[in-house]
């Protein structure tokens, strides 16, 4: 049995060498990597990989290092997607959710490790720690950003498709929460309670929460100019995310039908912001005469403690929407208009969401009609119900 082969790490002013026998043959590697800790544990795990494929025989250079012709390829996973990151065109709300998830999920797996050595199993290993400690939801959101980088790798010639580690790592199951609406005699308590107790502005914001349908995210940055008081329409462009204004959820514009009670709130809201800026934002803080600048303030300040005065259990604030859907399904309004009312991006999502408020719009109607019909069927020798067999 032969020697076997070992091999030296060497930090370098602004690299790292790596040294090993091959065939006989005094083998030196430049790494283009500075010599911090991280990466010479990455040198290192490098070497023994390339050590352990020496000492069976399938030692391939090309497997490891660059070749002529082709770009480097010894970056770390954290080198090749911080560059992914300067790449791609995203909101910038978006990008920030990109960085937390490589941040907080991905890098501290395997941020330093060369990319083309990062295996299905490192990946699975992972995937596994990150479960114990985030939602499903949010691990399977970080598996996007993962997928990115790796396909992207994949695209550049980097890894071999067969070769992606994470071709083959498949979504979480979870749950999604379903929709909490409040009853109509909740909603009527909590706007009484809000117009009662505050601020003529945060009753008038949440009226137009429960009876129009908005997303949170698009009432806060609903402007004057995007209502039509002829047509009693509202044109909706845009929402605020983390701050930072964007397009809709679905990427689409969409004019929604403002009801009776949608109108009179935004007629009450006309006194206090239309006669400051006519192209403005309509709902403002009370407080600092300013636009609301999230959502989470009035939330804190105003919903919670009425849902908590009038013992109503505790929901959040998106459920004024889910609400509005679920009041109008129940009064057998057609689930395709209420589907472009939401901004849904498909009627399927309607019939996903609010299926057991679709089931009960009829009353039992329906159910009586299938009865009537499947009792009208029975065969002449089929036993009647009642009789005695």
């Amino acid at each position: 049995m032969g020697r076997r082969s070992t091999g030296t790490v060497e930090a370098r002013a602004s690299s790292i060498r790596l040294k090993f026998t091959h065939l006989g043959a005094r083998q030196v590697e430049t790494l283009d990597l500075l010599p911090t800790p991280a990466n010479i544990k990455a040198a290192e795990r490098l070497l023994a990989k390339i050590i352990a494929t020496i000492t069976a025989g399938v030692y391939r250079r090309e497997d490891f290092f660059e070749t002529v012709g082709k770009g480097p390829t010894h970056q770390t996973f954290k080198q090749y997607a911080d560059d992914w990151l300067k790449t791609i065109v995203v909101e910038k709300s978006t990008l920030r959710s990109y960085k937390t998830a490589l941040s907080a999920s991905w890098s501290p797996a395997f941020g330093s490790d060369i990319i083309q050595q990062i295996k299905f199993s490192d990946v699975r290993k992972a995937v596994a720690a990150r479960a114990k400690l985030v939602s499903g939801k949010t691990l399977n959101n970080h598996l996007i950003v993962l997928r990115a980088v790796f396909d992207t790798a994949v695209a550049d010639g980097l890894i071999e498709e067969k070769n992606n580690p994470v071709a083959k790592i498949k979504n979480l199951k979870h749950q999604a929460p379903e929709a909490d609406p409040f009853s109509p005699d909740e909603k009527e308590l909590i706007l009484a309670h809000m117009a009662e107790r505050f601020d003529e502005q945060v009753w008038n914001y949440y009226d137009i929460a429960f009876h129009a349908g908005l997303r949170p995210s698009e009432e806060i940055v609903l402007r004057w100019p995007a209502i039509d008081w002829r047509e009693n329409t509202a044109t909706i462009t845009r929402a605020s995310v983390d701050g930072e204004e964007k397009g809709t959820k679905t990427s689409t514009i969409r004019t929604i039908d403002l009801n009776d009670r949608a109108m009179a709130a935004l007629r009450r809201q006309k006194v206090h912001t239309f006669m400051k800026d006519p192209e403005g934002e309509i709902f403002h803080n009370p407080n600092t005469g300013r636009p609301w600048k999230g959502e989470q303030v009035q939330r804190k300040r105003y919903f919670t403690p009425t849902l908590r005065a009038l013992g109503i259990r505790h929901r959040d604030a998106y459920q004024t929407r889910h609400t509005f859907a679920t009041v109008l399904l129940m009064g057998g309004i057609n689930p395709a208009y209420i589907a472009k009312q939401l901004g849904h991006a498909s009627l399927a999502m309607v019939f996903k969401v609010y299926a057991k408020w679709i089931n009960r719009a009829d009353k039992g109607a329906e159910a009586a009609k299938a009865n009537a019909v499947i009792g009208a069927q029975l065969s002449p020798n089929c036993p009647r119900p009642g009789k005695v067999v």
